[in-house]
């Protein structure tokens, strides 16, 4: 499924915000690649609350840089089949990325899980293709959990790729109930939270019946439309078999909802429908020049935090990275403009998210781990490492983020630039 740049208007200025980007479904969903090697590619602070993390996050001036060191090298794996850790963030909320279906190996996964172990990304994003071989996968969940982490998955059944429009709503749910339930069942294990397909919202029989961004917070242009009737069959059937495998098993399994963009009377049209989840997911990437996410009412009143913190949910924003990634001239380079300006984008964006209070935010996961070179722009420029041996400065300010590990030189990387200063870096270490 393509990206889509959404372009709007913020006060006087024109503002450039992508406001959505796509893990999975449809997009091929193999492997991570770790095929080629490219070259090294990074502020205003939150207000700050007295005794809070935001408070010890406010910004201050930085030193000089230095060059980065590289990744370190892989830890061991874990043991074998651990649960999911389900307590909730130590801190504000967890910081993660999304890594599609994992490695196409076992000594792929093992690096692919150091990484993410030294880097403290706790929450991890995969794509769950319910009739593929799911070995792999189920080796990285596991090596991921071992560490403390947990795992989301996007769970694509047959009805991610097929658009038909279809009246006979019994039988779809039917459908997507069994699929469901078969997929879930083998992995309930290892994985408790499964989100519903994948970027519903810009399927084309969706499209068509309505426009992306055009419906706003009213449930309204949803309603009486034959496409929205047969997505809302498939969701209701996907969330009532995770929630019978839940009941059958006693165990924590969770139903995600996304949305993306502005147009949250989907959910409210969804809750109507019947379709029971139970966190609430947003993709969204920001530019450095568009409002703070805590109060932009481009989204609605309130913001899109308040937005769906409406729904009375936990929330992930579990698609976030840099809007300058989708700009034409966006060049995947260290000290190059575009670039840079991503960079800054993130460190802020992300300071604010620190200071939130408008909802109860789970997690954020950067889209994605590594770059795709096999895809077309801008969809091969995403990662945050250009492959699992070539690290980028975001990678970097990710981990700052997060809480992990940093060598020295890769610390100056983050304060030279203004990112971040010393004392926050050490604030989130706390975390």
């Amino acid at each position: 499924m393509k990206r889509r740049l959404f372009i709007k208007s913020s006060g006087s200025a024109a503002a450039a915000v992508v406001l959505t980007a796509c893990g999975g479904g449809g997009g091929g969903g193999s492997a991570v690649d770790a095929s080629s090697a490219g070259a090294a590619s990074a502020t205003a602070s939150a207000v700050p609350q007295p005794g809070s993390l935001a408070s010890a996050l406010e910004a201050g001036p930085a030193p000089e840089s230095a060059v980065p060191a590289p990744t370190p090298a892989p830890a061991p794996a874990p043991a074998p089949t651990p649960a999911p850790a389900d307590t909730p963030a130590a801190g504000p909320f967890n910081v993660g990325v999304n890594v599609h279906t994992g490695g196409s190996s076992v000594s792929h996964n093992a690096q692919i899980a150091a990484i993410l172990q030294a880097r403290n990304f706790k929450r991890i994003r995969m794509d769950y293709f319910w009739t593929q071989d799911q070995t792999l996968p189920r080796d990285l969940i596991a090596r991921i959990n071992g560490y403390g982490g947990s795992v989301e998955m996007s769970l694509q059944i047959s009805y991610q790729w097929d658009h038909t429009v279809y009246t006979d709503l019994a039988a779809v749910q039917a459908k997507a109930y069994r699929e469901t339930y078969t997929a879930v069942d083998a992995m309930k294990d290892v994985v408790h939270d499964f989100e519903l397909l994948n970027e519903v919202q810009l399927r084309s029989e969706i499209l068509a019946a309505v426009p992306w961004n055009s419906a706003g917070t009213s449930k309204t242009p949803y309603q009486n439309k034959p496409a929205m009737a047969s997505l809302a069959a498939v969701l209701r059937g996907m969330a009532n078999a995770i929630h019978d495998v839940a009941a059958k098993s006693a165990l924590p399994l969770r139903v995600v909802m996304g949305v993306i963009g502005r147009d949250f009377g989907l959910l409210s049209y969804l809750r109507d429908e019947g379709v029971q989840w139970d966190v609430t997911g947003f993709h969204v990437y920001p530019h450095e020049r568009a409002p703070n996410l805590r109060t932009d009412t481009w989204y609605g009143p309130g913001g899109p935090l308040a937005q769906l913190a409406a729904f009375g949910k936990p929330v992930t924003l579990n698609e976030f990275n840099a809007g300058e990634i989708y700009d034409a001239g966006y060049e995947n380079a260290s000290g190059q403009p575009v670039t840079e300006s991503g960079l800054r984008s993130t460190a802020r964006h992300m300071l604010e998210l620190y200071s939130q209070t408008e909802c109860q935010l789970e997690s954020v996961v950067f889209y994605e781990l590594l770059d795709a070179p096999s895809k077309p722009a801008p969809e091969n420029r995403f990662g945050l490492m250009f492959n699992l041996d070539a690290p980028k400065d975001l990678l970097y300010l990710a981990t700052a983020l997060a809480g992990g590990t940093l060598s020295s030189p890769e610390r100056v990387a983050i304060t030279s630039r203004g990112l971040l200063t010393d004392g926050q870096i050490d604030a989130m270490r706390r975390y």
